[in-house]
Formats: C-alpha cells, structure tokens, sequence
C-alpha cells in the first residue's frame, strides 16, 4: 500500500476512534487484526467493535488483558489499572507505528513518514499515561493537520 492510501486508512480509523470517544466508550482489544483494507478499492473497514466499552473500565485481568502485545499500553498489561481514553490514545500510536514505521522499533530510522507525524506517534505511545495526549479527539486533531501533505 503506497504511502497516501495508507495515511487515508490510518485518518479514517483514527477519525472513527474520535466518534467513539464522543459517544464516551472507550475500545478494547484494538490492533491491526480489527482492521480489514480492501487495497482494490482502498476502502477501509473496522471489524470486532462488540469490544467496546461505555466509559472506562479496570483491568481486572492483569497482562492476559485483550489485546495483541504489540499495542499494548503499559495499563493493559497491568492488573488494577484504568482503561480509558488515554489507553485509547496509546493504541491508535501503536498502530501508526505498525502501518508506518518498525512497529515495536519504534525509531525514527524504520518510521516511513515525516518528523512531525513521528513525533505525533510517538507521544501517544508515551509509556507514562500523563505524556500521552490528553484525549483522542487532541491526538486527532494534531495528526490530521499534519498528515495533509500526504492526501
């Protein structure tokens, strides 16, 4: 997928994700597994929302929380600790770097895109929750006007 179709998959999930947490839910088990592309047509599709969840909720699980372990934040690793927005935020980091960039090498020389949307991705995949964005709807909006030079 070239570099534009891809920015346009990644803007579209992102944007649905924004929609989401509008509505207040928070999703669960979301990774590159969720996400089905159509390269035919360059449609993209989101599958598996039934993991969905209003407001946030608390691991209760510990590190056999859902979810690939390759976008996983620190919280769903962790028993006790809230899953919500910033958890969210986080994710859609981790996707960027895996559609983008080394995905759990996560530096700059396996990143595919420019500097100002690495550095985007980057602070969602914060480890520390309070330097991640604050909100995806801030994520979002940062992303989109940087990826513009790509669409």
């Amino acid at each position: 997928m070239n570099m534009k179709n891809r920015i346009e998959s990644i803007n579209k999930i992102f944007e649905f994700h924004k929609y989401v947490e509008e509505k207040g839910y928070v999703a669960i088990d979301l990774y590159d597994g969720s996400i089905i592309y159509d390269d035919k047509n360059n449609v993209t599709k989101i599958c598996d929302i039934d993991l969905y969840n209003k407001g946030y909720l608390v691991n209760e699980i510990g590190e056999d929380f859902w979810g690939s372990k390759r976008f996983k934040s620190p919280e769903e690793k962790t028993k006790s600790m809230i899953i919500d927005n910033k958890t969210n935020v986080y994710n859609l980091g981790a996707l960027a770097f895996g559609l983008l960039g080394g995905e759990l090498d996560r530096s700059f020389e396996k990143w595919e895109a420019d500097e100002k949307l690495y550095n985007i991705a980057l602070k969602a995949v914060s480890e520390n929750k309070e330097d991640r964005y604050s909100s995806v709807l801030d994520f979002y909006n940062d992303w989109i006007r940087e990826s513009r030079n790509y669409i």
